[in-house]
C-alpha cells in the first residue's frame, strides 16, 4: 500500500523486476507492507531507480498493529553507486507491518524504489556484498621517515595535486588505524604517475614493531595519474607502511594518495586495476578535455554560482533604522538558562561578537556580516541563526554560500570575537583593544591588546552533519577556533560519517614555523569507529584555554570522565610580536563537494569567554 504514486504502482516493488518501480513525489511518501502475521526482522533490502546516479534518503518504521509505529532506521541513505539491492541492518524487531518513508534523493524530492524486501538475516540469505559500500577507513595518525616539505598528511586529502615526497631508497610513510582492521588491498596514486613507474613494498603490523612484507618489488603502471589498486591475501593489521624504492628516473618516492582497503566492504572499482584499456581511456579523457575546453573558466562559473550567497530570506539589520549608539555597548543581563522567546542577543552576551553569514544579498562578493551592535539589538535569521524552542541558539550553514575571504573555500555561520564592543574607532585587525594576545607575547603587545590569554566555554549539541560529498569532507565541520591574523592555534572539529551512529571530536593545532597541522583526538577516535563518540542530539561541552604557550582543550559529558589534551606551543611561533588572537564559535562547514543544500547545524546553550588584563 502506498500513500500515493505517479502511475508507477506499489506492487511493482515486489515483482522481481529492477526495470519497474514505485514512484511518488514529495517528502514523507510511504510504502506499507503487511506480512499478515508477526515476523522477526533485522534488515530490509532495497533497490532504487537510478540507484547508481543519486543517493536516496528514507526511514524504516515497524508496527505490530498498523497503528503504533517504531522507527528502526532513521534518515539513512543509499550509496548512490548501485542499482542492485542494498541491505540496511537494524536491531531485530517483531512486526507485522513494515513502512518505508521516503525523503527524496540527492537531486530532487522524488521517491523511486524498484524492489523491497523485509528480511531476517538469521534465517534468510544475506551477503556482505548487499551492504552499502563503506568508504575507506581514516587513519588516526600519519607519519613518515622524512619528507621534503611535502608532508605525509597530504597522502590522505583526496587531492592528487598534493603529495608526500622523500628522496632515497627505503623512505616510508605509515598509517596507524588505531586498532586492528582487515585489509586485502591498497589504493595508491603517484606523482607523475603517467610519466614514470614507481617501485615500492607494502608492509603491515599489528603492534608497530613486528612487520610483515605483503607486497614486495611492486611497480606502478606508469600509465595513469589516478588511483591504482594492488591486492594481496587478507591480513589483519593496525599499521600499514608504504616503503618507497624510487622510480624509473630517480630515487624519489612521490605518492599523491594512499589508502588501505578491505574490498569486502570498501568500494574497489574495476578501473583501479590498471590495464591497457584503462590507460587508453585516461589518455582519451585528457585529450578530450584539451579539445573541448572544459576549462577552468567553466569550473569557475559553476563555483561562483555555488558560492553566490544570493539565497534565503533577507533580514533587515536592527541598527539600520534605530539604535542607541552608546559606545561601548553595555553588557546585558543574561538569564541563567536561555529562554525560548528571547532573541539570541537576550540569551547570550553578543556585545563582543560579530556574525559571519553565508549570504551575499547585496552581491558585493562578500558575506553579509552582522556587527555587534545589530546582534545586541535583536538580530536573528529564521533559517540559520535563531532561538530554538528549547532556548538554544541555532547555527546552520549550507555547502552553498559566499566565502568570507579568498583564503577559504567553505561557507560558515560563525561568531567572531570583537572585544571593542561596538566602539568602531578601534580597527578590527591588529594588536589593539579589539583582539588579545598570549602572555608569552612581547610586553608591548600585552599592553596594547584588549586581553591577555583566554578561555572559551561552550555547551551545545550537534543537530545535523553533511551526508553528501567526498570522503575527506562529508560530515565534518568546525565548532570552535582561536584565530590569529593568518593562522589557527586551534580548530575544533566535529565529524560524523553517514554510516556511523556517533561522531568524533578532535582538533588541529597549526605550527606557523613549520607550516604543518598536528591533529589530536579527543572523543570517538579519528576514524569515528569508537562507540564512545558523540551522537546527534547529545549535549556536551568544550573548553579552550590558553595560558602563555600552553593550550588546554577539554571535552565534558554528563556521566563520563572529562577528556583533556595539552599542547605545548612554545615552538609554534605564536609568541612573537604582531600576533593577535580572537575566538570563533558556531558552524564552519568543511564540505564543498556535496549537494549545495546539504548543511551542518548545531544548537548552543552556553557561550562564554574571558581574558586577563595586562598587569605591570
Amino acid at each position: 500500500m502506498a500513500s500515493s504514486h505517479d502511475g508507477n504502482l506499489a506492487t511493482q516493488v515486489l515483482d522481481g523486476d529492477f526495470k519497474t518501480r514505485w514512484s511518488a513525489n514529495g517528502k514523507n511518501q510511504t510504502l506499507t507492507f503487511d506480512y499478515g502475521q508477526d515476523i522477526s526482522f533485522d534488515a530490509v533490502k532495497v533497490a532504487f531507480h537510478k540507484g547508481d546516479q543519486r543517493q536516496t534518503r528514507f526511514s524504516i518504521e515497524a508496527s505490530q498493529d498498523g497503528i503504533s509505529w517504531n522507527t528502526v532506521l532513521r534518515d539513512v541513505e543509499s550509496t548512490g553507486k548501485s542499482s542492485n539491492l542494498e541491505r540496511f541492518d537494524f536491531p531485530q524487531v517483531t512486526a507485522r507491518f513494515i513502512k518505508y518513508v521516503g525523503m527524496g534523493n540527492s537531486k530532487n524530492d522524488w521517491n523511486s524504489v524498484t524492489e523491497f524486501l523485509g528480511v531476517n538475516c538469521k534465517v534468510d540469505y544475506c551477503s556482505n556484498q548487499e551492504l552499502p559500500r563503506k568508504e575507506i577507513l581514516v587513519p588516526v595518525k600519519i607519519t613518515s621517515s622524512s619528507h621534503d616539505g611535502n608532508t605525509p598528511d597530504r597522502l590522505f586529502d583526496n587531492d592528487i595535486k598534493t603529495r608526500w615526497s622523500a628522496n632515497g631508497l627505503g623512505e616510508w610513510a605509515m598509517y596507524d588505524y588505531g586498532n586492528v582492521q582487515k585489509f586485502d588491498a591498497v589504493r595508491l596514486a603517484f606523482h607523475k604517475g603517467n610519466q614514470r613507474k614507481s617501485n615500492f613494498d607494502i608492509q603491515v603490523s599489528t603492534d608497530g614493531n613486528n612487520w610483515q612484507t605483503i607486497l614486495e618489488g611492486e611497480t606502478s603502471s606508469g600509465g595513469v595519474n589516478g588511483y591504482e589498486r594492488f591486492s594481496f591475501e587478507p591480513v589483519k593489521a593496525r599499521y600499514i607502511r608504504y616503503v618507497g624504492q624510487g622510480n624509473t628516473k630517480n630515487a624519489w618516492s612521490s605518492v599523491t594518495e594512499f589508502a588501505g582497503l578491505n574490498c569486502d566492504i570498501n568500494r574497489c572499482p574495476d578501473n583501479h586495476i590498471i590495464t591497457d584499456e584503462v590507460i587508453k581511456a585516461e589518455q582519451i579523457a585528457i585529450e578530450k578535455n584539451k579539445k573541448s575546453g572544459t576549462s577552468a573558466k567553466s569550473q569557475e562559473q559553476l563555483m561562483k554560482e555555488l558560492r553566490s550567497g544570493d539565497f534565503g530570506v533577507k533580514v533587515a539589520l536592527p541598527c539600520a533604522t534605530n539604535c542607541d549608539w552608546d559606545v561601548p555597548l553595555r553588557t546585558p543581563t543574561i538569564p541563567l538558562a536561555p529562554l525560548a522567546n528571547n532573541k539570541p542577543g537576550e540569551n547570550f552576551d553578543l556585545t563582543t561578537w560579530y556574525l559571519s553569514q553565508p549570504f551575499d544579498h547585496d552581491k558585493n562578493g562578500k558575506p553579509d556580516d552582522v556587527q555587534e551592535w545589530d546582534l545586541a539589538n535583536g538580530y536573528e535569521h529564521p533559517e540559520i541563526f535563531y532561538t530554538a524552542d528549547d532556548g538554544g541558539l541555532v547555527f546552520k550553514t549550507y555547502i552553498k554560500g559566499v566565502r568570507t575571504s579568498k583564503n577559504t573555500k567553505f561557507a560558515r555561520t560563525e561568531l567572531r570575537e570583537m572585544l571593542r564592543a561596538g566602539d568602531k574607532s578601534i580597527p578590527t585587525k591588529g594588536v589593539n583593544k579589539n583582539n588579545w594576545v598570549f602572555s608569552s607575547a612581547p610586553i608591548e603587545d600585552q599592553k596594547a591588546a584588549g586581553g591577555v590569554d583566554g578561555i572559551l566555554e561552550a555547551t551545545l549539541k550537534i543537530d545535523h552533519t553533511t551526508t553528501t560529498g567526498e570522503l575527506g569532507e562529508v560530515g565534518r565541520f568546525i565548532i570552535g577556533q582561536i584565530h590569529d591574523q593568518d593562522d589557527e592555534p586551534i580548530r575544533l572539529y566535529y565529524r560524523k560519517l553517514p554510516n556511523r551512529d556517533t561522531g568524533t571530536v578532535y582538533f588541529a593545532h597549526e605550527n606557523t614555523l613549520k607550516g604543518t597541522d598536528n591533529y589530536f583526538d579527543l572523543v570517538g577516535g579519528m576514524t569515528g569507529e569508537s562507540e564512545d563518540g558523540i551522537a546527534l542530539g547529545e549535549v556536551f561541552s568544550y573548553r579552550i584555554e590558553v595560558v602563555g604557550n600552553t593550550l588546554t582543550v577539554t571535552i565534558k559529558r554528563d556521566g563520563k570522565p572529562d577528556v583533556t589534551q595539552f599542547v605545548d606551543m612554545s615552538e609554534s611561533g605564536y609568541d612573537v610580536g604582531g600576533k593577535y588572537m580572537y575566538f570563533k564559535a558556531g558552524v564552519y562547514n568543511q564540505n564543498i563537494s556535496g549537494d549545495p543544500d546539504d548543511y551542518v547545524q548545531a544548537t548552543f546553550y552556553k557561550l562564554k569567554k574571558s581574558h586577563n588584563q595586562y598587569v605591570q
